[in-house]
């Protein structure tokens, strides 16, 4: 059993920059809690039946839409008004990395924060499914989003035609203070990639490849070879990267980037992406 809040709260952004978020949070004795973005990472075990409650504490007049696409709920309440509390259960019958989200207002909750990393483990501890072939060493989920702070301020009367996003995240946070993923040569890295914001983003790796062994929770047939994977909006996808032994591209490592934006790293070189961060070899 997992007891969720739904509440409001603030991030910080670089340059010190705090907004107005709505995010997911354990619950404790009540909903007297501080959300993260995004929300806190639940793993569960294929197998299991998982029973989910999630108490809306949002502001007055936002209903709450709990959901995991991909996972058949059991049937029963979707919403929860404000100061109630809806339970979702399910069978977690199928091994994988799912998106949790608020679809409550028209997309606006999960824009404002209402989203989180759901991971589905199979019987085999160290795969990614239950197959050898997504046997791996170091897990590294990473939570896609991003933030208009404008939008934010106001989420109730933004006109989401003129959304714009200037902040882009892994987990919560943009470049540089985003976590490198460590790992030594020989290794295999397990990038679990959930895109929840609003545009399809495309991450790149330099100077490394990645296997993509899986998109939206279903092994694929036949793994794809890539330097690039586009994740479309409110998708997963499952990558396994082999650590190399050969020198990185960066002082930093090997730079896992969205290609699509622009952004100066700390070595004074600049990388496109926005969303930055770096596999690191072990010292």
């Amino acid at each position: 059993t997992i007891n969720l809040c739904a509440v409001s709260g603030t991030a910080t952004l670089p340059g010190s920059v705090s907004v107005p978020i709505w995010g997911f949070a354990l619950k404790g004795s009540d909903c007297n809690v501080t959300p993260t973005l995004p929300g806190p990472l639940l793993s569960v075990n294929e197998g299991d039946d998982v029973t989910i409650n999630v108490t809306n504490a949002l502001p007055a007049g936002h209903m709450l839409t709990f959901e995991i696409p991909g996972i058949g709920f059991d049937s029963g309440p979707t919403d929860a008004a404000v100061g109630a509390t809806v339970t979702r259960t399910f069978t977690a019958g199928a091994p994988g990395t799912y998106l949790y989200q608020s679809a409550g207002d028209a997309g606006r909750q999960e824009a404002m924060g209402l989203y989180g990393a759901l991971i589905v483990r199979p019987a085999t501890t160290g795969q990614a499914y239950d197959d050898a072939s997504t046997a791996y060493d170091v897990e590294a989920p990473l939570v896609l989003s991003q933030v208009d702070p404008d939008f934010n301020a106001a989420p109730d009367t933004y006109d989401m035609k003129a959304y714009k996003a200037t902040y882009w995240l892994i987990n919560g946070t943009s470049y540089p203070d985003t976590s490198p993923i460590t790992a030594t040569a020989g290794q295999k890295v397990l990038l679990r990639y959930l895109n929840a914001g609003y545009d399809n983003t495309s991450m790149s790796l330099l100077g490394v490849h990645e296997q993509v062994v899986a998109r939206d929770a279903h092994l694929l047939n036949n793994p794809v070879l890539a330097d690039a994977e586009t994740i479309p909006a409110g998708a997963t996808e499952d990558a396994i990267v082999t650590m190399p032994s050969t020198p990185p591209p960066s002082a930093d490592g090997f730079p896992l980037y969205n290609r699509n934006l622009h952004v100066t790293n700390g070595d004074g070189g600049s990388y496109p992406g926005g969303m930055l961060t770096f596999l690191e070899p072990s010292s």
